[in-house]
């Protein structure tokens, strides 16, 4: 369960096969999902697991540092285990893709704030617009792509 089982069990969390499960859901996913979407994967594997049980699991496990929850788009949480190194989003208001990014780009942003007094320890960005495929008409242009 890579580091999540060490980090639960020294946090003092049980092991439950649902949190197994669903930690394992999100890994093997690759990329964002919704509640949804990780209760109906889960569902493949243990048709037993509920909905309260995924966004109470999520919940935890974003308090704990081990998921991402990222607004994409619309009012919708997206989930992800947290990457190492940490990245940011852009998402295409024409397609969907979703791209990252990473926190070299925000290093002004840190100076800024460092030299106005500020300890940042962390910053989250989801950036909307428009892809350079959609743009300029290319392959996957206008055709909605899966979320990254």
């Amino acid at each position: 369960m890579h580091h999540a089982r060490a980090t639960l069990k020294e946090k003092g969390y049980r092991l439950t096969p649902q949190r197994t499960l669903i930690w394992e859901v999100l890994r093997g996913a690759g990329g964002h999902l919704t509640a949804e979407e990780v209760t109906a994967r889960a569902q493949h594997t243990m048709p037993e697991v509920n909905a309260s049980t995924v966004y109470r699991t999520l919940e935890l496990l974003v308090g704990l540092d081990l998921v991402v929850e990222t607004h994409l788009e619309g009012n919708a949480s997206y989930y992800e285990v947290s990457p190492e190194p940490s990245h940011h989003h852009f998402v295409c208001r024409e397609c969907g893709a979703v791209e990252h990014f990473g926190d070299e780009l925000l290093a002004p942003v840190r100076s800024e704030l460092a030299s106005r007094g500020g300890a940042v320890d962390e910053i989250l960005v989801t950036a909307f617009g428009v892809c350079l495929e959609c743009r300029t008409g290319g392959p996957g242009a206008a055709a909605p792509a899966p979320r990254a």
